[in-house]
């Protein structure tokens, strides 16, 4: 079981975007997220979410406005406090590999400075379904195996705000729907989760919230049955849609023929 953390804030984005080449890539975002929020941020190809979430984690992409979790401002946090407060996953999977997933894992319980080290270790490796794979090497791994990996990594970092950048591109049906309870059970515990997600339907299922970003800057923010309507997903993705639901009450979002 991996513990909540201690520190359980909003996070409020005031003006914010994210700069590429000086180019601001949307339009200025105000959001708070209050604990336990899922955010799903979705939009065609090239709109800006990863670079979003990089400018939110401070992970090499440059951003303004301002990001403040509680009354810390993120943008200006030193490095290792910010470690402990935002973890992320991104879309590039890379990392040494000849290191072992117990040691890859493991620099997410080092990133936060955790004192439990080994049993962080353990836990985010039975969370993400993938204590088999302790003690192989991370260059053996297939691109599914080596998301959960990253996955892990983060869970083990074990921070109020997590930020995930596809986190079910490359998986399977089973670990998609794994995935999807992971970012759940997150919420639940009260953390801020904020992911990218091109799978509307697991948008619809899994998010609290959804920020929509259109490709001419602007934004939509809501429910994901507000901001995942026909119309809206019409304009923004040029397809035409509708939303089933299953007996089992699971809604699917598909193009129509």
């Amino acid at each position: 079981m991996i513990p909540a953390p201690a520190t359980l804030l909003p996070l409020e984005l005031g003006g914010f975007g994210a700069i590429r080449g000086s180019v601001a890539l949307s339009d200025p975002l105000t959001l708070r997220l209050e604990p336990g929020t899922v955010l799903g941020i979705v939009g065609p190809n090239g709109v800006g979410k990863s670079s979003l979430l990089g400018a939110i984690a401070q992970s090499g992409v440059s951003s303004y406005g301002s990001a403040r979790f509680g009354s810390e401002e993120l943008t200006r946090a030193k490095a290792k406090r910010r470690s402990e407060l935002v973890s992320l996953m991104a879309q590039d999977h890379g990392a040494p590999g000849e290191l072992r997933v117990r040691e890859l894992v493991g620099v997410g319980a080092w990133a936060s400075r955790r004192s439990d080290h080994a049993a962080a270790v353990d836990a985010a490796l039975a969370r993400a379904g993938i204590s088999h794979l302790a003690d192989r090497r991370y260059s053996v791994l297939s691109g599914g195996q080596r998301q959960l990996v990253q996955l892990a990594r983060v869970l083990a970092q074990n921070t109020p705000i997590v930020v995930l950048d596809e986190p079910t591109s490359a998986l399977d049906l089973a670990h998609q729907r794994a995935v999807e309870q992971i970012m759940r059970g997150l919420g639940n515990q009260g953390r801020i989760v904020i992911a990218a997600i091109h799978d509307l339907s697991i948008a619809l299922n899994t998010c609290t919230r959804v920020l929509l970003l259109d490709p001419g800057g602007s934004s939509h923010t809501g429910t994901p049955h507000e901001v995942l309507g026909p119309e809206r997903v019409f304009a923004a993705y040029g397809v035409r849609t509708t939303i089933h639901t299953t007996p089992q009450g699971r809604r699917i979002l598909a193009a129509d023929d």
